[in-house]
């Protein structure tokens, strides 16, 4: 088995019943010198994963158990005070709850696309 260290994932796909889920990151050379990507264009395709729709749809709900943790929410709470995080954008239309205040909105990818 291999490992492999991405950065971001940068789209997800959707065809004849397989989710095809490509990951990203920096090239490393360029992070060695210390030079951060400054947009998309900069970043290279490091692994394409492909899955059936039971598996990705039980990955998504294992996604979102951990995000409802308590641990997690203050993980991301962290996160976002140091800074690393976006401050959620709070949408005025939805009535603010206890549960919202305290949980942080979840950032969906970059250029996801389903096609059928």
């Amino acid at each position: 088995m291999s490992e492999k260290f991405v950065q971001t994932i940068s789209s997800v796909n959707y065809n004849k019943g397989v989710f095809s889920l490509y990951f990203v990151g920096q090239e490393p050379n360029q992070m060695a010198k210390g030079t951060l990507a400054e947009n998309d264009q900069e970043l290279q395709l490091k692994q394409v994963i492909h899955m059936p729709a039971s598996g990705f749809m039980y990955m998504v709900s294992m996604v979102k158990s951990m995000l409802e943790d308590p641990r997690m929410v203050a993980e991301i709470n962290k996160l976002i005070a140091a800074g690393f995080l976006p401050m959620p954008e709070i949408n005025e239309s939805e009535k603010p709850t206890e549960a919202a205040a305290t949980e942080p909105k979840k950032r969906s990818t970059r250029n996801s696309e389903t096609t059928k």
